[in-house]
């Protein structure tokens, strides 16, 4: 992640916090790579993974796209795009693939959801288990610093 994207993720994790989500973990590593956030809702046993971009949407969508059999929801947040047709644009494609879309106004830091995702159909859940377990001990490394 560069610069500006921790900063949205930072921005981000604040917002949810402020919504009273409190199970927010960062850089999940996933097959061979790593997931900018997990969102963990506990009541519902159901794992949200978030990906932060700043450009290139397309990329992360791909991302989302290879870790979605380990999660039941997928999420792109990036900054609203200057032009409604972009907007359009990445909404149709979010939308097509199940993908939630959260757009973000630097400017005031204000945080739109613009689609919701859909829960993903082909969930493997041993890997879902195994994200889960793996946030678990990192929830209960953080208690014990």
């Amino acid at each position: 992640m560069n610069n500006i994207e921790d900063l949205l993720r930072e921005n981000y994790c604040q917002y949810r916090s402020k919504q009273g989500k409190r199970n927010l973990f960062k850089e999940i590593p996933v097959f061979s790579r790593s997931v900018d956030l997990v969102e963990y809702d506990t009541h519902l046993n159901k794992i949200t993974a978030i990906e932060f971009k700043i450009k290139d949407w397309k990329r992360a969508i791909n991302q989302l796209i290879t870790v979605s059999p380990c999660f039941d929801y997928l999420v792109l947040c990036l900054p609203k795009p200057k032009t409604e047709k972009c907007l359009s644009n990445i909404k149709s494609k979010c939308s097509e693939t199940g993908i939630g879309l959260i757009t973000w106004e630097s400017d005031n830091n204000v945080f739109t959801k613009e689609c919701n995702p859909k829960e993903v159909d082909i969930l493997w859940k041993v890997q879902k288990r195994q994200i889960i377990s793996y946030i678990k001990e990192q929830r209960q490394e953080n208690k014990d610093e």
